[in-house]
């Protein structure tokens, strides 16, 4: 009677053990050629508009949801593919933007690594919207076979040689990028005080009666004055990445920065979008020097030059502390980059217009006032610009 009992009870741990086992190798995705890694089906989530966040889904309180969603870890399943299948047409949101439409009967295969180069984060919002409920759509992690399954061995180590995972190389960017530009600064005010206590000085930026011959202002491509543009593309291309990183894509320009996720692939885009800063800075400015030089206002193009030149470093320098201050603080930018910091930058650029027009139309007759009312509209450009493309 007792073998029976032990017979019996080792039949039981062997059946127990092995329906646990048994899920791990579930054959899934187009033509089985998947092992699953992890089903999300209990992980749907939807959006609560009264609680105003996501929360688990329940099939009788949101069978009629056209839209579920769920989380996928894309760091902790780097090498494997994400599989989705519906069995009506749908569309595909990848953190709330629309990817594609999915095909009725099919399966979609996405690698997680790719997701992750392109995305940059540790999580991926999977948003399924069309059909009423989550019946009929699955989103699993597979793995796929191999051509030839290999016996895996695993040979014991020492938990010594175990290693933390590395950080993002994009935090480790934005603490040298704010060590970069404070370096720049401190030498900028170093080398020129005089021109620095000029530029960062808030009365100086409302003067608008420029009767000293100022070498700011008569001399635009001296070396300090092209210092300062340097510093300014700089603080530009900071918040450009800045803004990159928290998911929301300016100008809808990723396909200018390189995908690779090396620390030097982050320096490599930073100095990109500079370089493209400071060439349209001094492009611009090329170009207003020209138009000047045919009406004899050489002057004015000089001014206008230092004017947006001080503004700009007050206004982005100031941006700059106040992300960095405030990323202490502040978990998830992502929900507020654009009121925080797309916004503000659309008020400044209206503010600088205004100040450039009354500036410079202090210091010239009346009779050149309709070139600085064109000098103005120019001034309107990246403003019309960014409320096409960038918001």
């Amino acid at each position: 009677m007792t073998k029976k009992v032990v017979h019996r009870f080792k039949y039981i741990v062997w059946l127990l053990l092995f329906s646990c086992i048994a899920p791990l190798w579930a054959e899934v995705g187009p033509d089985k050629q998947y092992f699953l890694v992890k089903n999300l089906a209990q992980d749907w989530l939807v959006y609560d508009q009264r609680e105003k966040e996501y929360v688990p889904y329940v099939a009788e309180q949101h069978g009629n949801q056209l839209s579920v969603n769920t989380l996928v870890d894309l760091e902790s399943n780097l090498h494997y593919e994400l599989l989705l299948y519906v069995e009506k047409n749908n569309y595909l949101f990848l953190n709330g933007s629309l990817q594609e439409n999915l095909k009725a009967g099919s399966w979609r295969v996405m690698k997680i690594d790719s997701l992750y180069k392109i995305f940059r984060r540790p999580q991926l919002m999977i948003t399924i919207y069309g059909t009423p409920g989550q019946a009929g759509k699955v989103v699993i992690i597979g793995h796929r076979k191999a051509a030839v399954e290999k016996l895996i061995t695993i040979e014991e180590e020492s938990f010594l040689n175990l290693k933390p995972r590395e950080q993002a190389s994009i935090a480790n960017f934005f603490i040298l990028g704010i060590l970069l530009l404070f370096t720049f600064a401190a030498f900028l005010f170093n080398t020129s005080p005089r021109a620095f206590n000029r530029i960062y000085s808030l009365p100086d930026l409302f003067q608008m009666d420029f009767r000293d011959d100022s070498f700011m202002i008569n001399k635009p491509f001296s070396r300090t004055n092209i210092l300062f543009v340097v510093l300014l593309s700089l603080e530009l291309a900071y918040l450009y990445l800045f803004t990159q990183d928290k998911e929301y894509n300016l100008f809808s320009s990723k396909e200018l920065l390189a995908t690779g996720q090396a620390f030097s692939d982050t320096w490599l885009n930073y100095l990109k979008i500079a370089f493209i800063c400071f060439l349209g800075f001094i492009g611009k400015y090329v170009g207003l020097y020209i138009l000047g030089t045919l009406y004899r206002l050489e002057g004015v193009a000089n001014m206008h030059y230092f004017k947006v030149l001080q503004s700009s470093l007050l206004f982005f320098t100031a941006l700059i502390l106040l992300a960095s201050v405030a990323s202490f603080y502040i978990v998830d930018w992502s929900p507020i980059i654009r009121s925080v910091l797309i916004i503000p930058v659309i008020v400044f650029y209206v503010f600088r217009t205004i100040l450039i027009f009354f500036t410079i139309s202090n210091s010239t007759t009346v009779k050149n006032l309709y070139l600085i009312s064109y000098l103005c509209i120019v001034e309107l450009i990246p403003i019309i610009i960014g409320v096409r493309y960038a918001l």
